[in-house]
């Protein structure tokens, strides 16, 4: 039998994840079947289940995808110049989310998930974790090059300033799928304008 190789199997999970992330833009984390990501895949389930113990596991590997892409836009964004200030990334963030999820709906069934699930809890904890390093990291960056402000001083200020900038988004995730009127682009320009610079 031939010996499957780690780029192989690399590979195939992110064909299914990629599967998944079609299925649950349609119908939202919850709603979707382990029937339907199969479907969607192309794949017998025991490929499917080859890969992830279970739909959860999918949906952790899925969010985890998302976050982890949004984290490397940050990172490219820090390599220009000059520097966005801080308030703009959670626009950034946001056409990121949308670009690959569709509905930010999806984000709110995880958290809420996360409040009940323990497994859940702890990759969305790791994800904002993650996320608010490469914010700090960010967000110093801009304020020792913008400001002239010494990197221990604007590390204190970035580590202040980062949980701001995650609640934007996370603020514009919950109105968007709540709030029937919500107005995005108003509420990103409001961010642009009231965060601190």
């Amino acid at each position: 039998m031939p010996k499957v190789t780690e780029e192989y199997r690399v590979a195939r999970r992110d064909e299914i994840a990629e599967a998944a992330l079609r299925a649950f833009r349609r119908k939202g984390f919850q709603a979707t079947s382990m029937a339907e990501i199969i479907a969607e895949s192309g794949l017998s389930a025991g490929a499917i289940y080859g890969h992830y113990a279970s739909k959860d596991a999918i949906i952790v590997d899925v969010a985890s995808r998302v976050v982890g892409n949004r984290i490397l836009d940050v990172e490219r964004l820090a390599q220009t110049e000059p520097l966005a200030p801080p308030p703009t990334l959670p626009r950034v963030l946001v056409a990121g989310m949308l670009r690959a999820i569709g509905n930010p709906a999806i984000m709110l069934q995880l958290w809420g998930e996360g409040v009940t699930d323990p497994a859940v809890r702890t990759v969305a904890h790791d994800v904002i974790v993650r996320l608010r390093g490469a914010l700090v990291e960010y967000t110093s960056l801009w304020h020792q090059r913008t400001h002239g402000t010494p990197p221990e001083e604007a590390d204190v200020l970035a580590a202040e300033q980062a949980p701001l900038l995650i609640s934007a988004v996370q603020g514009f995730v919950v109105q968007s799928a709540i709030v029937p009127d919500f107005d995005g682009e108003a509420y990103l320009a409001s961010v642009e304008k009231y965060l601190p610079r």
